[in-house]
């Protein structure tokens, strides 16, 4: 019988740009503090509070950027309307799915990649998929109230669930280019500038 060890580290990625971890071997408090992440509230309350027998933390959420729990047992979580699954890729992962063609399976669905970069600093990149919209106006309202969630899940792509808080986002990259959004954007060839 194979038996799998069960531990969870939680890093709290802040605005500052510093990174603050905390470990929790128990099976049994891992899960329930799980359970308690996966929430739609998880940064609508004033504090993220850790305890142990040692201590207690308390976190201003207004501070977090991206909370990451690694756990080889990840919990479920709810996605917002219209989203099938969002997870943590690679470039590697990006550059094989670039040339594949959509197959009748995947015919009602989009795929794309979205970058999210943090007012601190922090990067994840993405891939989203969506029950395909209807109409041009649909796909422009999924970027326009992308910061508007109360909270974004994501499966990591080492195992385990991310959360990013929305109004800690700096700048979003999707691709490939939403149909509707890039007729009205500004054209412009993004080339990042250099400075000395």
């Amino acid at each position: 019988m194979n038996t799998t060890h069960f531990d969870l580290t939680l890093d709290i990625c802040a605005e500052d740009g510093t990174r603050t971890r905390f470990y929790q071997p128990d099976e049994q408090i891992g899960e329930k503090t799980l359970r308690q992440l996966v929430s739609p509230r998880l940064f609508n309350q004033p504090l993220l509070t850790l305890a142990s027998q040692h201590s207690v933390s308390a976190i201003p959420t207004r501070t977090i950027d991206l909370l990451l729990a690694l756990t080889a047992s990840p919990p479920a979580f709810p996605l917002p309307p219209q989203w099938l699954d969002i997870a943590e890729v690679n470039c590697e992962t990006i550059i094989e799915e670039a040339g594949l063609e959509a197959s009748p399976e995947t015919r009602d669905q989009t795929k794309s990649v979205v970058e999210i970069h943090t007012l601190g600093g922090w990067m994840v990149r993405l891939r989203v998929e969506l029950a395909m919209a209807a109409t041009i106006r649909e796909e422009r309202q999924f970027l326009a109230h992308f910061t508007d969630l109360p909270v974004i899940p994501f499966r990591l792509l080492a195992g385990g669930v991310g959360f990013i808080n929305p109004p800690k986002i700096g700048r979003v990259t999707v691709s490939p280019p939403l149909k509707g959004v890039s007729e009205t954007a500004l054209q412009a060839d993004l080339i990042p500038s250099l400075r000395p």
